[in-house]
C-alpha cells in the first residue's frame, strides 16, 4: 500500500497552531510564532488550548477533551491547510484512545512537530498511512525574540519540504556526523523521540519497523536511561529487520564526548550488520531538519547522507 501524501503548503495557506501535550505559561511564544508565520505569508489560526490551565495538571495545556478538540477540529476543518504543534512536553499519549482515526482518514493534512509529538506522528502514520512530519516546534526554541529563526538552515529546510508536493529532501551530516557502520540502505523513514517510542511499545499505535530507515533522538536523559531504552527496543524486537539507523545527537544527556555516545550506540546495536550513523541534525539540539515519516528514503552511511527516493 502506497503512503498518502497531504497537500503541500502554498502561499496564503492557513496553518493551525495547537498544543496537544504541554502548553505555555502565557501567550508570549504563541504570539511570536503567529507573527512569524503571518510575516512569512501564511494565515494562522490558534487553538483554544495552548496555555497551561490551572484546573488540570500543570504539565498539560488543557484537559484531554480540550486538546483533542483542537486536534480533531483543525484536522477536519477544510479551511485549515496544515497543523503545526507549538510545544512538546508530555500529553500526546493520553489522546490516542480518544482519537477518531477513521474520521481523520477522510482528510489529508500536514502535521508538524517532534519530541512528545512523536506519539501523534507515528500513530497517525500507523492508522491512516499518511505521511507526517518530524520537525521544529514553532513555539519552542525555534525563534529568537526578533522573529529570526534560531537556526536558519532548519527553518529553510522546513519550508522547502513542506511546500514540495513530493516532499523530497537531501540532507547530510558531513560536518559532525559519525559513521557507526558503513553501507547503504533504502526503506520507509520511521522514528522520532526515543522516550516517546518506548512509551508506545506493546500498543497497536506503532507502525511496522521492518525494512525501515529508523531515526532516534532524545535529550536531557541520563546515560543509563538512553542505554535502557535502546535495550528495551532491542529486546522488544523492534530493531530486528530494520534496514538502517540514524541517531540524533542525544543533546544534553550526560555524555562527555561524541566518542562516548558512539561507543554506547555501537555496543547496543553491534549485532546488526546494517548502515548506521550518529549525530544527525534531527530533534533536540541546535539543528532540527524536517523528516517526513513514511517517505521512502536512502541512507548512505559512508557519505553521511539521508535523502528521499522515488
Amino acid at each position: 500500500m502506497s503512503v498518502r501524501l497531504p497537500n503541500p503548503l502554498r502561499k496564503g495557506s492557513t496553518i493551525g497552531l495547537i498544543c496537544p501535550a504541554g502548553g505555555f505559561n502565557d501567550y508570549t511564544e504563541v504570539k511570536r510564532a503567529f507573527r512569524y508565520l503571518t510575516k512569512m505569508g501564511y494565515k494562522v489560526e490558534i487553538g483554544n488550548s495552548v496555555v497551561n490551565k490551572k484546573t488540570v495538571y500543570q504539565y498539560l495545556s488543557g484537559d484531554d477533551e480540550a486538546r483533542l478538540f483542537d486536534l480533531m477540529g483543525f484536522w477536519l476543518d477544510t479551511s485549515i491547510d496544515a497543523i503545526f504543534c507549538l510545544k512538546g512536553g508530555y500529553g500526546s499519549l493520553r489522546l490516542l484512545k480518544k482519537i477518531n482515526f477513521e474520521a481523520l482518514k477522510k482528510v489529508k493534512k500536514i502535521i508538524l512537530g517532534f519530541s512528545d509529538i512523536t506519539v501523534l506522528l507515528l500513530a497517525l502514520y500507523a492508522k491512516t498511512n499518511q505521511i507526517t512530519f518530524h520537525g521544529p516546534l514553532v513555539g519552542a526554541h525555534f525563534l529568537k525574540r526578533n522573529y529570526i529563526p534560531s537556526d536558519k538552515r532548519s527553518a529553510k529546510h522546513m519550508f522547502n519540504i513542506l511546500k514540495d508536493p513530493a516532499y523530497k529532501f537531501s540532507y547530510n551530516s558531513k560536518d559532525d556526523g559519525v559513521v557507526l557502520h558503513p553501507g547503504k540502505a533504502t526503506g520507509h523513514l520511521i522514528g522520532g523521540n526515543l522516550t516517546s517510542i518506548c512509551s508506545m511499545l506493546g500498543t497497536d499505535y506503532l507502525p511496522d519497523f521492518k525494512n525501515s530507515i529508523l531515526f532516534l533522538e532524545d535529550c536531557n536523559e541520563h546515560k543509563y536511561t538512553i542505554d535502557r531504552m535502546l535495550m528495551q527496543m532491542n529486546n522488544a524486537g523492534l530493531l530486528k529487520g530494520v534496514a538502517g539507523i540514524v541517531f540524533g545527537s542525544f543533546y544534553n544527556s550526560g555524555f562527555t564526548s561524541k566518542k562516548q555516545v558512539a561507543k554506547l550506540l555501537r555496543d547496543v546495536v553491534h549485532d546488526f550488520n546494517i548502515p548506521m550513523i550518529y549525530y544527525f541534525p534531527c530533534g533536540h539540539g541546535s539543528q532540527n531538519y524536517t523528516l517526513p515519516i513514511g517517505r521512502k528514503v536512502m541512507l548512505d552511511a559512508d557519505k553521511l547522507t539521508l535523502k528521499s527516493v522515488d
